[in-house]
């Protein structure tokens, strides 16, 4: 049946067709193990940095980025930002700026399938080289921009129901994510939303 004939037949509330006169959709994937290092390893610098694995989480989900900075030696460098540009799920050109934090990770918020340049500015070193580790994090993209969070109807991981799920929306497609409680290879994500 269709919505409209859902409407007729069962007789719906009003408010609640207003509600469910969007597309319902399915998204289903099989989330990788987080790679806190999948894009980069190295010296903090500034430039590009040269991006490992095709820039790719390799699971075929666009993914937020992390970035990790450990100090090395004495006092920490200050560390500038860096520019991550990539494609969304869609393949259209996205971007991010991501200030790294010393001794910690920060998690970019938009969802990456791809990265094709990771650019550092305003770095200063403070005595010695601090590391840099750039991958990727549980936050994965939809393919579908949402209009409230409550669009997202059901989400299951694996075989478990997950009440109240983490979503995030935004302006652009790459800001409307999902936050997976943990992948490893073999459970698969789904989410049923309406659009």
């Amino acid at each position: 049946m269709t919505i409209g004939e859902l409407t007729i037949t069962k007789g719906i509330k009003t408010g609640v067709a207003g509600m469910i006169r969007k597309m319902v959709r399915a998204y289903a994937g099989v989330p990788a193990a987080i790679v806190p290092a999948q894009y980069f390893t190295g010296n903090m610098a500034n430039g590009l940095y040269a991006i490992l694995n095709s820039g790719l989480p390799g699971d075929g989900l666009a993914h937020n980025i992390t970035v990790a900075a450990t100090t090395v030696a004495t006092g920490a460098d200050t560390p500038g930002s860096i520019l991550f540009t990539g494609l969304d799920i869609n393949g259209k050109i996205i971007s991010e700026s991501i200030i790294p934090l010393q001794d910690s990770t920060v998690p970019g918020l938009k969802a990456f399938a791809k990265v094709t340049a990771m650019l550092q500015s305003g770095w200063i070193i403070a005595g010695g080289n601090d590391t840099i580790v750039i991958g990727f994090g549980e936050v994965v993209g939809l393919p579908d921009r949402l209009s409230a969070t409550t669009d997202v109807l059901l989400f299951t991981f694996t075989t478990a129901v997950v009440d109240a799920p983490t979503v995030v929306i935004g302006d652009e497609l790459c800001e409307n994510t999902v936050l997976v409680p943990t992948g490893n290879g073999a459970k698969k994500l789904t989410v049923i939303y309406q659009s």
